[in-house]
């Protein structure tokens, strides 16, 4: 029973040794894939804001008195 057991683990160690360069190959490369699309082609243009004068209200210039 143990035999199997040890047999079976170490055939699936074996079996992911050989084909993790290809999966870690093609997660990294849709993972390039999606940086470079969302980078260059959802730029959206910024909106203008409100210049500080209208949200704050009006600016009003005191004069000192002697």
């Amino acid at each position: 029973m143990f035999f199997k057991f040890l047999l079976f683990f170490l055939g699936v160690i074996y079996l992911l040794r050989l084909i993790s360069p290809f999966l870690f190959k093609l997660m990294i490369s849709s993972f390039v894939k999606k940086a470079t699309q969302s980078s260059s082609g959802d730029i959206k243009p910024e909106k203008k804001k409100k210049s500080t004068s209208e949200s704050l209200g009006e600016y009003i210039d005191y004069e000192e008195v002697d």
